[in-house]
């Protein structure tokens, strides 16, 4: 579409027209581009026969060129001939090339003309000033500091880089990935620096072109991942209990019926919770899913910045296993020992009553001993993230040395 309209008659004057109505909207906030539109096509003495393109009448398309009115034809058109109103009139410096980058993503956001997609294509490499400029936008709008743009402007910022095929944008995406905050912006720009992603079809791009250029390549996303520096992939399991809350979990009965259903859950159901984290000196960004006979049911991710996380370790695969046995001691020995003390009481029996104690004593030193010695258990672990606020997240099935490489990443306190 870009040739065929720069090969048009009057093709570089209804770039401009457009490039004039689109700004001028973005300098007043305006969501509608028809404003003094009719002195603009005088200026330039242009007709509607003249705006009439393949793709549909120019003018016509800036009167209706709103995000309820414009259909896909009136999008693509417009954002060809604004990507291209702007190749004609660069911007020279960073910070022209920094209030054309705002105006394109505030219109992006805002009405239903993206240029974004079609500078490539518009201006080569010229548009790598440009790519800068709209990922220092990103980092501003998720500090907080762009309230105009907002995070629907860092979004649409973030897509723009993931699309893009420039070396420039992938590089300041790659750049941004541990910096921005927003979960949504960091996958956006995960995707956009991964070395085996497909740019998205830019507008005017043949069918063929942009066959399956929507895959995102995030299936498997938490297997076979674990090997790269900072990011662990394994399952969600429960956040461990303290002492107390398994005691009485365990005397209730409550933790065999958790357990229990649990195991039925996985076995029967096929129900499977993997997960992938990503450590980084910024935070921690835990992904996962929710799967039953196969089929993922939610999708969840979560961002806990680092001033943020309580705390982040790793446990052996069996931390509790002196405490269980000992629960398990303790539980036999008192049956056996009040059993014993009963008995010997009602028959008058000192022996009786004295063995009673004796194994009673010996459940509950054996209880002792076991929940004080420290498992030392290879292979696996897991790893255990708690946040100031909320619940805390674990991950099981870690290898011990992907684990502390992982962890070493934080900032000590």
């Amino acid at each position: 579409m870009l040739d065929e309209l720069a090969g048009h008659p009057h093709g570089d004057d209804l770039a401009r027209v457009v490039h004039t109505a689109a700004f001028a909207a973005a300098d007043e906030r305006r969501t509608t581009l028809e404003g003094g539109l009719a002195e603009l096509v005088d200026r330039a003495g242009l007709s509607a026969a003249d705006a009439e393109t393949r793709f549909g009448n120019v003018i016509r398309a800036l009167e209706r060129g709103t995000s309820e009115g414009a259909g896909s034809a009136t999008r693509v058109l417009l954002a060809t001939l604004l990507a291209r109103g702007v190749a004609l009139s660069p911007p020279e410096g960073p910070d022209a090339e920094g209030r054309v980058a705002e105006a394109l993503v505030w219109l992006a956001t805002y009405t239903s003309v993206d240029a974004l997609t079609a500078l490539d294509a518009a201006l080569g490499e010229r548009a790598a000033g440009l790519w800068r400029a709209v990922a220092a936008l990103v980092r501003r709008a998720d500090q907080g500091a762009l309230p105009q743009l907002g995070r629907a402007g860092a979004i649409i910022a973030a897509a723009a880089l993931r699309g893009s095929a420039s070396p420039d944008a992938r590089a300041e995406a790659a750049a941004l990935v541990d910096e921005v905050r927003d979960p949504i912006v960091r996958s956006l720009l995960r995707d956009a620096a991964s070395p085996g992603r497909r740019p998205s079809r830019a507008p005017g791009a043949s069918a063929a072109d942009g066959d399956a250029a929507g895959a995102s390549g995030d299936e498997g996303w938490a297997e076979g991942d674990g090997r790269a520096p900072g990011r662990l992939a394994g399952e969600l399991s429960p956040p461990p209990r303290g002492p107390v809350a398994l005691v009485l979990l365990a005397a209730t009965g409550i933790l065999l019926a958790m357990h229990a259903a649990r195991l039925a859950g996985r076995f029967l159901l096929r129900y499977r919770r993997p997960a992938a984290v990503e450590v980084s000196a910024r935070g921690v960004t835990v992904r996962s899913r929710t799967e039953l006979f196969g089929r993922t049911l939610r999708e969840q991710e979560t961002y806990i910045p680092v001033e943020s996380l309580l705390r982040a370790t790793r446990e052996v695969r069996y931390p509790r296993l002196g405490l269980y046995a000992g629960l398990v001691a303790l539980g036999l020995g008192t049956y056996l020992g009040v059993s014993l003390l009963v008995d010997g009481a009602r028959a008058g029996s000192p022996e009786l009553l004295g063995m009673g104690a004796l194994v009673f004593a010996f459940g509950a030193a054996l209880d002792f001993g076991l929940s004080h010695v420290e498992t030392a258990a290879r292979g696996r672990c897991r790893v255990v993230l708690v946040p100031r606020k909320g619940p805390g997240v674990a991950l099981a099935g870690i290898e011990r040395a992907a684990a502390d490489a992982a962890l070493s990443r934080l900032p000590r306190a």
